[in-house]
């Protein structure tokens, strides 16, 4: 089987026997919507890209006589729509645009336009070469769009496609607020192109459009400029249209052989790539396409799981998060990161609408990071609420939150010693140079950090620390909050067998409570023995290491216990 990992031009996705599951069923139903200027955002890697494409070929009228051979075999093709191959699709994709500058943000832009417009002359060469170099000898993207439009009037009806409508504009807006606030003012070059995109619906040349992103922040500051479109990304109904259902994935991984253990392997699968709803109402949790695709690849051509189970495109989006917890009130934002990383779910509500004009809210903040695919909605309370989607997410949030605190309060250790005392605590049977890297960072933390300190602080610190070098160990807190303990358990993670796992009794001592050490050692080890031997899953590991840490203020005591 052909794993359609990186493939985003639908036709050749389809002619080459790549895996594909249809949606082609949502082209109707966008259809009888009865609206025409669509919006839909997702983050990174969930298929926009290929979505569009599929929209292309689909609408394209040069494509008609590949329609059978594309769409025969799904829905579409058995239940075509009237509209199919009837436009001229004008696409245009606005990524890989240089924002260093306000001149290389036009440059790229007016770039990336003229590209969209080459193509479109290609494929419906109705007029003369020397309107197509008239058109191309502009120097802003809105007059390139204008003269196109006037160019194509009365002789195609056109369709135009977007993806990626936002992505410079994301980037822009964490690091240079001011250049985007431009570039989406009244005279800035990119609202003049959406309303010279708008004109051309007015004029009737621009008959539909489909525009894809990650964030409604751009669109939103447009305002007037561009009040056509229809934000479709929250709609239950389309909750699927991109990413794959749990149904969807255990298909997938059967595709890959009978010898595959899937029912084995999706609570992996789950824990780490599952769980985002793109609306509140939403049955389903949706799985990132990009993730899946990447384990399955791998999956299939060694038969293990990956070394890594973060695909390294996904990890690159580390440096996304860094500038976005720097965004308008760095404070805030950390203190959002510290909720997410700590509790099971933050409550918030979904902006409505984004303006810089007005104080940057802990609410905008979370549904930035919504959008963005970094927070999900979470379905166990009455209220909105959001929560960490999986453990992709998760790893880089304790990779970052590590890096910030290191930065904020000049911790010294090493990265390197993480590392390495992780792997001596994998194989070799030694927790002690780990622990001992965490109490010398309680010793470095300011008097200052220790006002309301309790167990859940160094907790967040192991699982941060441990995230260095996330290869050998899965984390997970069993017990949170309950009788004032909290336990952690150092899984092992596929595809390392380390020599030994870890459950750990975690309790804090105020300075002034020294003198309960033994009393709290005693009862910490009690209670990790009845625990282990209630819990069958952590009976059963013959390798199990326990040990008590009860921390006083930045003393940490360290005990192993007997369990056997």
């Amino acid at each position: 089987m052909k794993i359609p990992y990186g493939i985003s031009n639908f036709k050749a996705l389809i002619t080459q026997g790549y895996y594909y599951v249809d949606r082609t069923p949502y082209i109707e139903y966008l259809e009888n919507l009865g609206e025409k200027y669509l919006f839909f955002l997702r983050p990174r890697r969930f298929g926009k890209s290929l979505f569009v494409s599929m929209l292309s070929y689909y609408y394209d009228s040069t494509e008609k006589e590949n329609f059978q051979t594309i769409y025969g075999k799904y829905h579409i093709g058995q239940n075509p729509t009237p509209l199919a191959n009837q436009y001229g699709v004008l696409e245009f994709e606005f990524s890989r645009i240089n924002t260093t500058t306000a001149e290389t943000t036009l440059n790229g832009f007016l770039s990336n336009t003229k590209i969209g417009a080459q193509n479109f002359f290609q494929k419906y060469p109705l007029i003369s070469q020397a309107q197509q170099e008239k058109i191309l000898s502009q120097n802003e993207p809105a007059e390139v769009l204008k003269a196109l439009l006037t160019a194509y009037k009365n002789k195609l009806i056109i369709y135009v496609l977007i993806d990626e409508y936002d992505h410079f504009a994301n980037e822009l807006m964490a690091f240079n607020l001011d250049n985007f606030r431009n570039i989406v003012s009244r005279n800035g070059f990119v609202r003049k192109f959406y309303e010279a995109l708008k004109t051309g619906t007015l004029e009737g040349v621009v008959d539909r459009m489909f525009i894809t992103g990650v964030t409604p922040i751009t669109l939103d500051a447009f305002t007037s400029g561009f009040n056509i479109g229809v934000n479709l990304s929250l709609e239950a109904q389309l909750n699927a249209l991109m990413g794959f259902t749990e149904a969807e994935v255990e298909t997938l991984l059967a595709q890959l052989g009978p010898d595959v253990p899937v029912r084995q392997i999706m609570p992996d699968i789950r824990e780490w790539y599952d769980g985002y709803r793109f609306a509140r109402s939403a049955k389903q949790r949706i799985y990132n396409a990009d993730m899946v695709l990447y384990f399955a690849k791998e999956y299939q051509r060694h038969r293990e799981y990956p070394e890594r189970m973060l695909d390294v495109n996904i990890a690159s989006d580390y440096g996304k998060l860094r500038r976005l917890f720097a965004l308008r009130n760095p404070k805030q934002n950390f203190k959002v990161l510290e909720d997410l990383v700590q509790q099971p779910f933050v409550p918030a509500n979904i902006t409505a609408q984004f303006s810089f004009e007005k104080e940057f809210s802990r609410d905008d903040f979370l549904s930035l990071l919504y959008y963005m695919g970094f927070v999900t909605y979470y379905d166990q309370t009455p209220f909105h609420s959001f929560r960490v989607p999986n453990e992709v997410i998760r790893s880089l949030y304790l990779e970052y939150f590590i890096h910030l605190l290191k930065e904020r309060e000049g911790l010294s250790f090493s990265e390197e010693a993480v590392k390495e005392a992780i792997l001596q605590m994998g194989f070799y049977d030694n927790a002690e140079p780990y622990f001992r890297i965490l109490e010398e960072i309680l010793k470095e933390l300011s008097d200052r950090d220790f006002q309301n300190f309790n167990e859940k602080n160094i907790k967040l610190l192991i699982f941060a620390t441990a995230a260095l070098s996330n290869h050998y160990f899965h984390l997970k807190s069993e017990r949170e909050g309950k009788d004032g303990y909290t336990d952690i358990l150092f899984l092992e993670k596929k595809p390392y067998q380390v020599y030994h796992q870890y459950a750990i009794e975690l309790k804090y001592l105020k300075k002034e409570e020294a003198s309960r050490l033994e009393e709290v050692q005693a009862q910490a080890a009690r209670q990790l023995q009845n625990y282990i031997r209630e819990e069958p899953t952590l009976r059963e590991l013959t390798n199990l290491k326990a040990f008590t840490i009860i921390v006083v203020k930045d003393d940490l005591h360290l005990r192993e216990i007997a369990i056997h």
